[in-house]
């Protein structure tokens, strides 16, 4: 019995050869092994004409793909060749869309967002109950309006710190990527690396070594920030501040300073304005990452920023933390900076398998509509592995699910208006609602016996007598 079981799964094994690609499980779509079709694509066979059994839900997915893929292409001008859509059309086709010239016996009829619209319009369907397609689906879209996209520029330049005092929710993660994406759109983007870890500097490629001009000289010595400022080696337009170990003392250091909570502000100030003054190029998006506290890099990044971006991981303890955070950002704004607001909540660690996350997303956007991304980021093996290799998720793996999210959440950033602020020492009415929600979302986390509730969030509109008091 033990050899006739066997067998099977020996066979078909040996006869598919290592260097097979896989569609759905290929690591890279930028890898070379797809510059041309594998041995028999398309024909249901492996390299050595082994035939492949797909499962009825991919086989039927990829099916209505191809075909709705071949309705398109015979819809569009032929270049006299044939009408065979291939991978090579379907790049040709993306191209055009980010180039405002094409052959002049066919010139365009519709607008860029017409034709992607069509080209997202010729997807297959695919629903809640077959996830592995769903995401295959977004992830096309996603490429299909985002390539060569460019994002709309401010009218001045916009600072956001990215701030939670819980670790491990992905700040830096989300700081650099969200910086690439921009930068990558044709904007320029300035990171400012206030973590003592240095990770945000990793993660761009810059170098931040001991010794190395770092943000520590820009707060604790006065240096001029344009003498530390390093370039991106892999993302044009794209600047960073680095942070070195030296930045771990720098608290300390900071106490008997002189306006310590606005040094920070000051130099990235005259920074901006010696940029104009030398010609250069405006930055247009400023994003400070910052360590898992509260203390007082974490208050110089609220007094330089104008805005505040709160990464949430899907779970139920990214909630608890967000209380006391909100009411450091309202303490900042009545003293230091009027103009501190929360603008954006991304959802970061998005797993649409699990119950936990779809409640713990449904409860962020219903007690935070205004401020949170519709694009949630999901979990992601290249978003982890990028820095690694000194690369933000962007560079590293472009096509990848995380990159893409990243890319949309970016667009959709750019494409927001920033709020108008009211004046004075009054807590913004998105900040205080934000507030009043946090707390009420805690109070109820906390007086239940389950980690998890229904997901219908009826018990989390009420709060403790003494915390209505503090309100």
């Amino acid at each position: 019995m033990a050899e006739e079981s066997d067998a099977p799964a020996s066979g078909p094994a040996e006869s598919v050869a290592d260097d097979a690609v896989d569609p759905l499980t290929s690591p890279r779509l930028d890898d070379p092994r797809f510059d041309s079709p594998p041995p028999n694509h398309g024909t249901g066979q492996t390299p050595d004409g082994e035939p492949v059994a797909l499962p009825p839900l991919v086989a039927g997915a990829a099916r209505e793909a191809a075909e709705a893929a071949e309705k398109y292409a015979s819809t569009r001008p032929s270049g006299g060749g044939g009408s065979t859509y291939s991978s090579e059309h379907a790049g040709q086709r993306l191209d055009d869309l980010s180039s405002s010239s094409s052959a002049k016996s066919n010139p365009p009829t519709d607008s860029d967002e017409e034709r992607r619209a069509a080209l997202v319009k010729s997807l297959p369907d695919a629903d809640e109950d077959t996830p592995l397609m769903a995401q295959i689906q977004e992830d096309a879209r996603r490429r299909i309006e985002l390539r060569g996209r460019k994002f709309p520029r401010p009218a001045k330049t916009r600072v956001i710190t990215v701030a939670n005092q819980k670790g491990g929710v992905g700040k830096t993660t989300t700081t650099v990527n969200m910086a690439a994406a921009l930068a990558q759109a044709g904007l320029n983007v300035l990171v400012l690396d206030n973590d003592p870890q240095g990770n945000a500097s990793t993660a761009l490629g810059v170098d931040h070594r001991a010794g190395t001009p770092s943000i520590y000289e820009v707060l604790v010595e006065g240096a001029p920030m344009a003498d530390a400022v390093q370039e991106s080696p892999d993302t044009p337009n794209l600047w960073c501040l680095p942070a070195t170990i030296d930045l771990s003392g720098a608290e300390i250091e900071l106490v008997s300073m002189v306006a310590r909570e606005t040094r920070l502000r000051t130099a990235l100030d005259q920074y901006l304005e010696g940029r104009i003054a030398a010609g250069q190029e405006p930055i247009d998006y400023v994003f400070v990452d910052c360590p898992p506290s509260l203390g007082l890099l974490t208050v110089n990044a609220f007094v330089v920023a104008r805005e505040v971006l709160i990464p949430i991981q899907c779970e139920y303890y990214a909630l608890e933390g967000l209380t006391q955070l909100l009411k450091t950002i309202q303490l900042i704004q009545a003293h230091l900076n009027p103009q501190l607001h929360v603008s954006t909540i991304l959802l970061t660690m998005y797993d649409a398998r699990t119950n936990l996350a779809q409640q713990v997303a449904q409860e962020v956007r219903e007690h935070f509509p205004d401020v949170t991304l519709r694009t949630a980021v999901p979990r992601s093996v290249r978003i982890s592995e990028a820095p690694s290799y000194g690369q933000t998720v962007i560079t590293y793996d472009a096509g990848s699910s995380g990159a893409l999210a990243y890319l949309e959440a970016a667009r959709e950033f750019a494409e927001r208006a920033e709020p108008a602020v009211g004046g004075g020492g009054a807590m913004s009415s998105t900040v205080q609602r934000a507030w009043q929600a946090a707390d009420a979302m805690a109070s109820a986390h906390n007086s239940t016996s389950a980690p998890a509730s229904n997901g219908s969030g009826d018990d989390a509109g009420t709060a403790t007598p003494q915390q209505q008091e503090e309100l």
